[in-house]
């Protein structure tokens, strides 16, 4: 791939030499020594991008490049969060053309790709070339498929796991007081949400780090319309399943996969509720105003001992200057808490072990062509200008700063220099990395709701979650609300179509 040597300040990075831009033209010169077709795309054309905060960032990044490269213009379309639903579906409904490229939350992909509202990319990448689709990891993948067929750019790799704080979980001191308290000692990553739920307590309402200040047992996302379902539902996969090859039994967690009677009702739902309500009195004041923004600016800001999220902590954590990290160096990094017992459907009883199960909540973002695009072609070739292999680790490193994108492809997770490059640490680069690696690495991973309606399901997660952390109605109410919303839903768009979606999605015939 030809290159050319390029010094730029990445959004949100450092002024600095970086790793030099692949030029659009080389890429389908490539893309045409290997097909050995000429195939010519104007590439002038102004494109029109759909994104969101923080992913503005990697168009903002890469937009003034194209530009100067290409002699094109790009337009970018900024919508909240919770509004970009309502602004993709908008043009679905009326074919406008009013943005080419998008970029949306794999969830998402049911209602997208399943009512064939975007371009299929198999023809473009046969046409123009895809930039070493070997190196992007297989749960990725699988993510921007719909019935086998590439239906979107790759672009993140999501999973959420813990992060705590090392001056407070691994001091000696702290750590005989906890025993003496407590009659154990706790794991470090902590092993289950029994042992997070005392290490909150513990930590909750004191100044363990000595800087003058207060500080809490736990952070997560807890504001409604913000993510807040995940962190629910990082609970529900540990006390709902365990962890095996794909069955109605195991690595399961939201139906029956031979009825499709929402599981949201059953024991294990009902106990994570129970428990993600207690640790909300381990939490700082104004955690329902956490939006995945808020609470990374707080747990970098050094107010808790133990955070989830996806991997964006671990990239704000190491900009003191920029995000205000008072935690560069201190953060030690693992997959999501297990439990110490699961409910078991088959025999309709407890089962008392401990045990993990990873999930893939989000799975990650993707960009998706409509397919009233005016510029699809071009679309695409903004895509993997933005996606390649050498572009992507700088977006996904910290380079670039904060960019919402976590590593996705092979060579991510190879490249440590990169990650120093961003300021981090060697041997914190290679903690967080590892800890995302064996996440996405595992064959019994949940990966998250991906059937026509996820929105829908989830929105009903998020409604009574909040009602549960606000104080205004009991899990088991809450449960059983979502329970008659999910109900609802399948019926409504036809209980085999969904079965059959839902079952596709779990790899079972």
């Amino acid at each position: 791939m030809l290159v050319f040597s390029f010094a730029f300040a990445g959004a949100g990075g450092k002024s600095e030499e970086k790793a030099a831009p692949a030029q659009p033209e080389a890429q389908e010169q490539k893309a045409q020594e290997e097909t050995g077709k000429v195939s010519e795309v104007d590439l002038t054309v102004p494109l029109t991008i759909l994104v969101t905060d923080p992913h503005i960032q990697v168009v903002d990044t890469w937009k003034p490049i194209w530009e100067a490269q290409t002699g094109g213009k790009i337009n970018i379309v900024l919508v909240p969060y919770s509004t970009l639903e309502e602004k993709m579906w908008l043009e679905f409904r009326t074919n406008a053309g009013s943005f080419d490229l998008a970029c949306i939350p794999g969830t998402w992909k049911g209602d997208v790709m399943g009512g064939n509202h975007v371009e299929v990319l198999e023809p473009y990448m046969k046409k123009f070339g895809y930039p070493n689709w070997d190196d992007v990891m297989p749960g990725i993948k699988v993510l921007v498929k719909w019935a086998g067929k590439v239906e979107a750019l790759p672009y993140d790799g999501d999973c959420q796991m813990t992060y705590y704080r090392k001056d407070a979980l691994e001091v000696p001191e702290y750590q005989q007081k906890f025993k003496q308290k407590y009659g154990y000692l706790y794991h470090t990553p902590p092993a289950n949400w029994s042992e997070i739920r005392d290490i909150a307590e513990f930590f909750n309402g004191w100044d363990w780090d000595k800087d003058g200040e207060v500080e809490y047992g736990v952070d997560f996302i807890a504001q409604q319309n913000t993510q807040a379902m995940w962190s629910y539902l990082n609970l529900v996969a540990q006390y709902t399943t365990v962890a095996g090859p794909s069955s109605n039994y195991s690595s399961n967690i939201f139906f029956d996969a031979d009825t499709m009677e929402p599981l949201c009702n059953t024991p294990g739902w009902v106990e994570a509720m129970r428990r993600i309500q207690e640790l909300t009195k381990f939490a700082p004041p104004g955690l329902l105003g956490y939006g995945y923004s808020e609470m990374r600016q707080a747990f970098v800001s050094g107010n808790a001992a133990l955070a989830f999220d996806w991997g964006d902590i671990g990239i704000q954590a190491q900009y003191p200057d920029k995000y205000g990290s008072k935690v560069k160096g201190k953060l030690g990094f693992g997959p999501l808490p297990g439990a110490k017992k699961y409910y078991d459907r088959k025999t309709d009883k407890w089962v008392e072990k401990q045990h993990t199960v990873n999930f893939l909540d989000f799975g990650g973002w993707i960009w998706i062509i409509p397919k009233s695009a005016p510029h699809k072609e071009a679309a695409y070739k903004f895509g993997v200008f933005m996606t390649n292999p050498e572009h992507s680790l700088l977006d996904v490193c910290g380079i670039h700063g904060y960019t919402g994108a976590n590593p996705w492809r092979w060579s991510h997770f190879k490249a440590i220099d990169a990650w120093k490059r961003g300021g981090w640490p060697e041997k914190t680069a290679r903690a967080y990395l590892k800890a995302i690696s064996d996440i996405l690495q595992d064959p019994y991973a949940v990966t998250d709701l991906v059937i026509p309606g996820a929105s829908e399901y989830y929105n009903s997660i998020d409604t009574h979650l909040n009602k549960v952390l606000s104080g205004k109605t009991t899990p088991e109410k809450a449960c059983d609300a979502i329970y008659k919303d999910w109900k609802r839903i399948t019926e409504e768009r036809g209980i085999d179509e969904q079965k059959k979606y839902y079952r596709g999605s779990l790899g079972l015939k």
